[in-house]
């Protein structure tokens, strides 16, 4: 007789014992096309596995129905049962929130690459402190696919004026009127979307740069600025966490994009390009207006002689004829410049073996590295001077 007893007693203590954990970390229920589906709230050391044991609900139709979601602390899953759902079992989740003064109206969001607390709290109107206590978090840290519980009063209220802008904008378009009317109409209808746009985000694109100072690292950066260390490396693609004194770290916005350096246009170029659209037939061979140009390459020297002004544009050559013009090009610094034809020189020790013999004024121009150098020289011949 004790025997039954005492059997009674542990099947009572077991049926207790199970009722307990198919309800401890539960936070409501739904009614999913009549049958009942248990909200639970992951808690430390749970699995699929240690789920389905406490609801006796198999893993594989839990990890089904939540599409195999990462389970951690404090995330939200929903196990679905073959029970009968009842209208007299207590509220969901969702109506309890939406009825609670202190909570107000709240959205599911799921983390996003690169997401956190503060813009989250920017993004929704509320503050970071706010989603960590409705959500139970211990942590600033977030991770991907993670949902979170967020007040969406403020989203409600912006999302209004959008769809009274964009009726116009239907009703215009359907009037059998021409293609000009229909693109003058709907200008002014785009114009209150665009002026609208830029408050909401406004406060997102506020910039700020930390420099990095003695005994700081990636880590006590992040924190300060409630950012994990992945967002902050993301953000100034950074390969790894060394960090040097001075260093600027993007926080928030973005640098102001660098415009393209242009090229100042000159004198030269104006004259190039008006002689190229107004009379392209000059780009053609000098022989064809029946000049004789001649063209020479091989080795230039400059020296300083007291009849040559070292300051004046002056070349002497053996057979260009003398008061004409030289053009004068250096290949390896891809100079060109021209010089007057002043004399003719003879060959010496210092003028060996040169076409050319110039001022100082006409090597530094051709940006020559050394007294001798290589030069490409065009010239006209004696024919042009005595016509």
């Amino acid at each position: 007789m004790y025997k039954l007893y005492i059997l009674s007693f542990f099947a009572v203590l077991i049926n207790l014992t199970i009722a307990n954990a198919n309800t401890r970390d539960s936070i409501g229920i739904e009614n999913n096309n009549g049958k009942k589906v248990i909200v639970h709230q992951t808690v430390a050391k749970d699995t699929y596995y240690s789920i389905g044991r406490r609801y006796n609900i198999p893993p594989k139709d839990i990890m089904a129905f939540n599409d195999n979601k990462y389970l951690q602390i404090g995330v939200i899953i929903k196990v679905p049962t073959n029970l009968p759902f009842s209208e007299k079992t207590p509220a969901t989740p969702s109506t309890a929130t939406t009825q609670a003064p202190p909570e107000g109206n709240l959205i599911e969001h799921a983390v996003q690459k690169k997401e956190n607390l503060n813009m989250l709290a920017e993004k929704y109107g509320t503050t970071v402190n706010e989603i960590k206590r409705i959500n139970n978090l211990r942590s600033i840290n977030l991770q991907i696919g993670q949902i979170l519980k967020i007040p969406a009063n403020n989203i409600a209220e912006e999302t209004t004026p959008v769809e009274t802008v964009t009726q116009p904008v239907v009703t215009t378009t359907v009037k059998p009127e021409p293609v000009k009317q229909i693109q003058q109409v709907s200008k002014p209808a785009a114009a209150p979307v665009t002026i609208a746009a830029p408050p909401a985000t406004v406060p997102s694109e506020e910039f700020v740069e930390h420099t990095v100072a003695s005994n700081e690292t990636i880590y006590s950066i992040a924190t300060r600025y409630k950012l994990t260390i992945d967002q902050l490396k993301a953000k100034n693609n950074l390969t790894d966490n060394g960090l040097r004194v001075g260093q600027k770290l993007l926080i928030k916005g973005q640098y102001p994009v660098k415009q393209a350096y242009v090229p100042p246009t000159t004198a030269d170029d104006d004259d190039k390009t008006d002689s190229t659209l107004k009379k392209p037939a000059l780009r053609l061979p000098a022989s064809r207006y029946g000049l004789n140009e001649i063209d020479e390459k091989g080795t230039a020297t400059w020296i300083t002689d007291p009849d040559l002004d070292p300051t004046k544009m002056l070349v002497l050559h053996r057979t260009a004829p003398i008061g004409g013009i030289i053009k004068i090009t250096n290949p390896m610094s891809n100079r060109v410049t021209f010089a007057k034809v002043v004399g003719k020189f003879t060959e010496n020790e210092t003028t060996k073996d040169v076409i050319i013999v110039m001022t100082k004024a006409v090597a530094d121009a051709l940006g020559a590295l050394d007294k001798r150098f290589f030069c490409n020289i065009t010239y006209g011949g004696q024919e042009n001077e005595q016509k």
